[in-house]
């Protein structure tokens, strides 16, 4: 292949198949990415037209990321080829055929809106003394069911405890709540994935249409797939080929319906296929992959997977025990300190946390010690209560059919409430266009005149997202200002949104993507150069990795986690979550654990039968088991400058 991509053997072996169904069981660390932009590329120089491939991703950065990088390797057909996530696919496809799917004037609404309008549906079920499920748990159930394709009702029964009058109350909101989501003109998150699978499915001269558009669907991240989304896979694959890219090992999204069988049983389920193995891991040393070996292979599972590194075996991992959450966060900040001391930079750490919750401690360490960080995983920042005002501002300037926009934006105003609101949308909705419903809203209040300048303000830039955003910020802020504590410093978000959306042509598509892939706070202000730890949770750290990883709280109750045992495919889920964290860490595996909880007798008799480190060789790792304070740099530290607590003197 003419092109910069250096593969060893197996890598080239799948980047140039013959034109068959291919998953590439790819493990932690052994190019996965590399080897399925090879493969884009080989079929594009093979002659294949680059906009007859479709790639799918799970993010929208890394979808642009690897089309950035194909680009260096071929030039410029890399930009003809359709990358983007699962979501943006769909949606991108039926937009252009919106008639045929019905989605003329449609608004994408996220999971806030969906709780809200959730809100105004069980409303009308809630009786005194009657215990019914909040909207945010209804949204989970809801949002669940669909995308593992089962019905609602099968669902409740099989995953919940409520009575039978219950779950058919649940059945009967959830109808009332499709009603609603159709008289709004919205489509939800799942939505998408819905209709289009059932198109394809269902009617034959779309589904037609459909099929003929690719020649080839490369698939990353494939063990993150749900049922619904192998059904767009299963209906998309003939005449197209698949070229899937995952491993079951790292299958840790089970709580969004992802199915571990669209790896699992990939050959069964598409008769002919062949799997093909990734096994050379370039990021981590063999003593880190030992452990992480080690930790599938006591799995009753049979994952065959026995990740080899092409590095020299390095330091083994560290195991140390503290007595405290607060012993333990303040080692890690010492240690930090004293490696950054000896050259090594902060960004060559993370710090890697089950769960948001259990980064409290550490966080509070992190800024008593003036160590600089970022925490990945947090509030998206198009969730933050007044960028969204900002936006139901945009959204009801784009659709008068969009009520939990226009019931925001109005009730922003002095002296209107929610069925002030209410009754106006109401006859809004009845006008035939946005302009005319304007004017019907203008009618309805005192100050009508003025909050018509919003809406009007806004269209005036439908095409030129950037400039919408900045004067929407302006017209608001005399009113935001007053709502917010601390707003000089809140309004900077707005800056963001600006730059962000100076990407985009059009606010519609400004909203649907950053509604499908929400983008967070840190991510947003995080400069490229900054020199910052990491502080991530497990779920976010996937397509990451790090010199130095510290995963805190690696204990009896956290892997597997407390509320999954008993439930033999969830602990085994918590075992992938264990391994993603470990594979994360390129040089040196620190892994700490506190006895607050359970007592140290945990760490040695396996007091909890389900443990997974409960019955880990001493030789696989350097334990530790009390600590006294006494620092001493390893001989091995390399740049890096390791920290490692001297044992107790006799």
């Amino acid at each position: 292949m003419q092109t910069h991509m250096h593969l060893n053997e197996n890598q080239r072996i799948a980047a140039q198949y013959k034109d068959a169904h291919i998953l590439v069981l790819a493990g932690a660390g052994t190019g996965k990415t590399l080897t399925i932009m090879a493969r884009a590329a080989y079929l594009i120089q093979r002659g294949v037209d680059p906009g007859r491939i479709l790639l799918l991703t799970f993010t929208r950065r890394a979808a642009r990321e690897m089309i950035d990088r194909l680009y260096l390797s071929i030039g410029k057909s890399a930009r003809d080829v359709t990358a983007g996530t699962f979501h943006h696919f769909c949606l991108l496809t039926m937009r252009r055929m919106s008639k045929q799917f019905g989605i003329q004037e449609y608004t994408v609404i996220d999971r806030e809106d969906q709780t809200d309008l959730m809100k105004l549906v069980r409303a009308n079920f809630l009786k005194k003394k009657v215990i019914f499920p909040h909207a945010s748990e209804l949204i989970k159930i809801y949002s669940y069911a669909r995308n593992t394709n089962i019905g609602p009702m099968k669902y409740l029964k099989k995953h919940t405890d409520h009575d039978e009058d219950t779950m058919k109350k649940i059945c009967i909101v959830f109808k009332e709540y499709d009603k609603r989501k159709e008289a709004n003109r919205y489509l939800d998150y799942d939505d998408i994935l819905h209709r289009f699978a059932k198109k394809l499915h269902d009617d034959p001269a779309i589904a037609e249409k459909l099929r003929g558009l690719y020649d080839h669907i490369l698939v990353d991240e494939m063990q993150d797939t749900n049922p619904l989304q192998w059904l767009i896979l299963d209906g998309l694959k003939e005449p197209s080929k698949l070229f899937c890219v995952g491993d079951d090992a790292q299958s840790i999204y089970a709580f969004r319906g992802a199915d571990f069988r669209n790896v699992h049983s990939f050959r069964r389920r598409v008769p002919g296929a062949v799997v093909l193995r990734l096994e050379d891991n370039y990021r981590s040393t063999q003593s880190i992959l030992d452990v992480s070996n080690w930790l599938l292979k006591e799995s009753p599972l049979n994952y065959k997977k026995n990740l080899k590194a092409k590095r020299e075996s390095g330091d083994k991992p560290a195991l140390i025990d503290f007595e405290t959450e607060f012993d333990e966060a303040k080692w890690i900040a010492d240690d930090l300190i004293k490696r950054h001391e000896t050259g090594a930079s902060w960004s060559d750490h993370m710090i890697l946390t089950r769960t948001a919750w259990n980064s409290r401690t550490i966080e509070a360490i992190l800024v008593e010690k003036n160590i600089p960080y970022v925490f990945i995983g947090g509030v998206g920042l198009l969730q933050a209560a007044h960028v969204k005002d900002l936006l139901c501002l945009v959204r009801a300037s784009i659709s008068h059919y969009d009520e939990l926009a226009w019931i925001r934006y109005l009730t922003l105003w002095p002296k209107i409430g929610d069925i002030t609101a209410s009754r106006a949308i109401a006859s809004m909705k009845e006008a035939p266009n946005a302009t005319e419903a304007i004017h019907v809203m203008k009618k309805q209040f005192k100050t009508g005149q003025k909050i018509a300048e919003g809406p009007k303000l806004i269209q005036k830039y439908i095409n030129e997202p950037a400039k919408a955003l900045k004067a929407g910020a302006r017209f608001l802020d005399p009113i935001l200002s007053k709502r917010y504590n601390k707003w000089m410093s809140r309004k900077k978000d707005f800056n963001l949104l600006e730059q962000l959306a100076e990407r985009y042509r059009s606010l519609l598509q400004f909203i649907e993507t950053y509604t499908m892939d929400p983008i967070s706070t840190t991510e947003a202000t995080r400069s490229e150069g900054k020199d910052c730890v990491s502080l991530i949770t497990i779920h976010s750290a996937k397509g990451t990795e790090s010199s130095v990883c510290y995963i805190i709280r690696a204990e009896p109750g956290m892997y597997p986690y407390i509320r999954s045992l008993g439930e033999e495919d969830e602990e085994e889920e918590e075992r992938r979550i264990l391994y993603v964290a470990m594979t994360r860490a390129k040089d040196e595996l620190v892994l700490t654990r506190t006895g607050t909880r359970y007592g140290k007798t945990v760490f040695h008799g396996g007091a909890v039968g389900s443990y997974f480190l409960a019955t880990l060789p001493e030789t696989l790792v350097e334990s530790q088991s009390e600590w006294e304070g006494v620092f001493s740099a390893s001989e091995n530290s390399k740049n890096y400058g390791v920290i490692r607590p001297r044992k107790r003197y006799q």
